[in-house]
């Protein structure tokens, strides 16, 4: 039987529901006609891409982390695409994630890694309530896959050098910053319930007062329809 799309939802989807600028109507917006079309640099794929590219090689080459990635204790990388599929809320519910990377530590348990390629503000992120539960998301679903316990979670944020190494070739240098995540898997059946109790509703619910997203430009449209 085919999922209703609806009742699917991913890390990062759930993850916005954390925002401080969360707005409940566009959210049930997008679960009922869709996303509008929208355009996203491939280039960010690629670079987490080679990112985790380099973190796997040098596991099978070296049998260690690569230089850049400043943690100390992990032995043993989860090969292969990660993908996790989950039914949740007495199983009317999946819940999906794909998190860049899963380590094995030193004491045996797991450390999930995420590669983020952005200028690292620390705690300042405007985005970082939305990747705290996007990680949190992706330990409850490894320890419903078996790995576990999952004990650490980290945002590796890849930052662009300000200038080029030299002007004879183009060659863009990146410094990586480590910031530790929250370990609180509580606050994901919270935000499942709160999603539910969303979508459940027959009509779109009252906008967030300061939205600047999709129900603000169709309350533009419709202002602009009704003007004679």
């Amino acid at each position: 039987m085919k999922q209703n799309k609806l009742k699917v939802i991913s890390a990062k989807d759930l993850g916005r529901l954390n925002m401080p600028d969360f707005c409940p109507r566009c959210f049930w917006l997008e679960r009922y006609i869709g996303k509008p079309p929208g355009i996203f640099p491939g280039i960010f794929s690629t670079l987490d891409a080679i990112t985790k590219r380099s973190a796997h090689r040098s596991f099978s080459e070296r049998g260690k982390t690569p230089d850049w990635l400043e943690i100390d204790d992990l032995v043993e990388i989860e090969e292969g695409d990660i993908y996790f599929k989950l039914p949740v809320e007495s199983g009317d519910w999946i819940l999906t994630g794909y998190p860049d990377d899963v380590f094995k530590t030193k004491d045996g348990s797991y450390h999930i890694v995420d590669y983020k390629t952005a200028k690292f503000t620390d705690r300042q992120d405007e985005l970082y309530p939305m990747y705290k539960v996007q990680l949190n998301c992706y330990a409850y679903l490894a320890e419903e896959y078996g790995l576990k316990p999952v004990t650490d979670l980290t945002l590796v944020y890849c930052q662009p050098n300000k200038d080029l190494e030299s002007d004879e070739d183009f060659k863009l240098g990146f410094e990586t910053y480590t910031l530790k995540v929250d370990l609180d898997l509580s606050i994901i059946p919270k935000l499942l319930l709160k999603a539910r109790q969303i979508l459940d509703q027959p009509n779109p619910p009252q906008a967030h007062e300061k939205c600047k997203d999709i129900c603000f430009w169709l309350d533009k449209v419709a202002e602009k329809i009704k003007t004679p």
